[in-house]
């Protein structure tokens, strides 16, 4: 298979799923790498840089999708790309097919395969493609979120923490897993007070043990509840890899918190764990909602494409070389399929989908 790397389309994007050091790995092991012209342009990669990795640049999207089998991308295909995709791709790229009934079964339509990053699994049971970016995403949502509370930009007027005589500001974050600890780490280290909640009480004594200012409570409605009306920024980070995000702050909750409040979604790209929340973009990244700024942004580490790319990047490409040499059956990519052949075939989007 020849690989093809495509301009990501979705809006506020810039990151790219190779950059040119792992392309030049690509071709120096006889691999042929297409990219669509100004693929990486957004991650700070010219043209040229990817011609001198031996990188074939076509001007064209056509072109791309003619020239190439195997598309490595970031995001999943969006409406405008489909009609570039036959039943001979394979997609290999991040696709949270779960919230997104319609795409999935163009995809089937189409018949072609796609693999999604976010459902690979390591020997360990980690999954590497999808943490490096809930890492950045649990960053982001914490400094994002604290410069939405500034008042001039509709929040309460409040510095999460590291003055002196004055409160500290206070966080929720409601998950323990690599973006959850990535926003309790962000948050500590400016000063705020932090309250973690998860259902695994020896996550949540590490996190105790690790982080200053930090209390780990084990998560029931009525003391999420109790904790939020307090928060001033609220960064929800509960995703089950696979499946929709499971709801756990109510609109009622949302309700209860003071006007100028902030909440960041990470799980937005799993239909999002915060009752009635929609998606927001980059263009509009905020909306409020009962005195309450919600920023539900899917593409969340676009906002820093250089370092996104360059983890991103390095994640995938063992994975591009096993595809590209092995082919899916042998290359333990099987598991991590979600579409093939006209077909849903990943049993947990099954019966998400109710298939």
């Amino acid at each position: 298979m020849n690989t093809g790397i495509p301009l990501e389309i979705m809006y506020g994007e810039g990151r790219v799923a190779l950059i040119p050091a792992a392309c030049a790995r690509l071709t120096a092991a006889g691999h042929s790498v297409y990219l669509e012209t100004g693929a990486g342009l957004g991650s700070g990669y010219s043209d040229q840089d990817y011609v001198d990795a031996g990188v074939e640049v076509v001007k064209k999207k056509a072109e791309l999708f003619e020239a190439a089998q195997l598309i490595v991308k970031v995001k999943q295909p969006l409406e405008e790309g489909l009609k570039y995709l036959t039943r001979e791709h394979t997609v290999f790229s991040f696709l949270h097919l779960a919230a997104q009934p319609v795409l999935t079964r163009q995809l089937c339509h189409i018949g072609l395969t796609a693999i999604a990053f976010e459902s690979v699994v390591d020997d360990q049971g980690a999954r590497p493609l999808l943490a490096p970016m809930s890492k950045i995403a649990g960053r982001l949502a914490v400094i994002g979120g604290a410069g939405y509370l500034f008042q001039n930009n509709g929040g309460k007027g409040i510095l999460l923490g590291g003055i002196d005589s004055a409160d500290n500001g206070k966080v929720v974050v409601m998950g323990a897993g690599v973006a959850g600890e990535h926003a309790v780490e962000a948050a500590s280290s400016i000063g705020a007070s932090v309250t973690v909640f998860d259902l695994q009480q020896s996550r949540l004594e590490q996190f105790a043990s690790r982080y200053r200012n930090c209390t780990g409570v084990l998560s029931d409605e009525q003391t999420v509840a109790a904790a939020v009306s307090q928060a001033d920024l609220v960064v929800s980070a509960v995703m089950v890899a696979g499946r929709r995000a499971p709801v756990v702050i109510s609109e009622d909750m949302v309700r209860r918190m003071a006007a100028g409040s902030v909440i960041v979604d990470i799980a937005i790209d799993q239909g999002g764990s915060i009752e009635n929340i929609h998606a927001t973009s980059y263009e509009q990244p905020i909306y409020t909602r009962h005195g309450v700024l919600h920023q539900a942004v899917p593409n969340m580490p676009g906002a820093v494409p250089r370092t996104a790319s360059q983890a991103l990047s390095a994640a995938v490409l063992p994975y591009v070389v096993e595809l590209l040499e092995k082919g899916i059956a042998d290359s333990g990519l099987e598991a991590a399929a979600a579409v093939h052949d006209g077909a849903v075939v990943d049993a947990v989007l099954k019966e998400e989908l109710g298939l």
